[in-house]
């Protein structure tokens, strides 16, 4: 019998799983989403497209947070390996981290699955903005600009980061509000918080911090 792994890699279904759902720990088959109240349609989430800067003391189910990652920058079509969202030239350099009370875990579009970065709660270092730490979820955008080099100076990869991070954002967006979810793209983060809480390389850029939780 394999090793029990304390930190396995999570992804939708393995989520699911570490949830907690006795069914499936009991071989019945799993959901394939998460139980939330039915999806609108893209024209009826486009109407409830709004910030929300406001969140109510709920946690966001494991499985609705793995749905939420994938449609952030998930890989919809697994022949190609291409995303839920556009990237200037296809470049997609996105990369989306999560923080929530239990630490920081990194999502990988190619499994999607997340492995964890950290076990600490850096959700009150994110930004100066203090509605950020107040979401159970706090997603990280960040840029690899080395993928960017076809952009000849360092501030047109950083336009191209913010624009393609933005676009991944407003699928976040469009999923919250198909979901009953709320959610806020903040722009004013702390870049050097972040990059040291997550240690990231200097051609690590981050763009954005998008606070998501339920409405209060």
């Amino acid at each position: 019998m394999p090793a029990f792994d304390p930190h396995p890699p999570l992804s939708r279904r393995s989520l699911l799983v570490t949830a907690g759902l006795a069914p499936a720990l009991l071989g019945a088959p799993l959901p394939l989403r998460a139980e939330t109240p039915a999806e609108l349609s893209v024209t009826e989430a486009l109407r409830n497209r709004r910030s929300t800067r406001a969140f109510a003391d709920r946690p966001i189910d494991p499985g609705l947070l793995a749905e939420l990652l994938w449609a952030a920058f998930g890989v919809n079509r697994p022949e190609t390996g291409l995303h839920t969202a556009p990237t200037w030239h296809g470049v997609a350099d996105v990369r989306v981290h999560v923080a929530t009370a239990e630490g920081v875990l990194a999502y990988d579009p190619a499994t999607d699955a997340t492995t964890q970065v950290t076990p600490e709660d850096i959700r009150p270092a994110l930004s100066p903005q203090p509605f950020v730490a107040t979401a159970p979820a706090c997603l990280i955008f960040v840029s690899e600009l080395a993928k960017l080099q076809a952009a000849p100076t360092e501030d047109e990869r950083r336009f191209w980061a913010t624009v393609n991070a933005a676009i991944a954002a407003e699928n976040v967006y469009l999923f919250a509000a198909a979901r009953g979810l709320g959610t806020c793209l903040v722009g004013g983060l702390d870049r050097a918080a972040v990059s040291a809480r997550l240690a990231l390389p200097p051609e690590l850029y981050p763009t954005f911090v998008q606070p998501v939780g339920w409405p209060a």
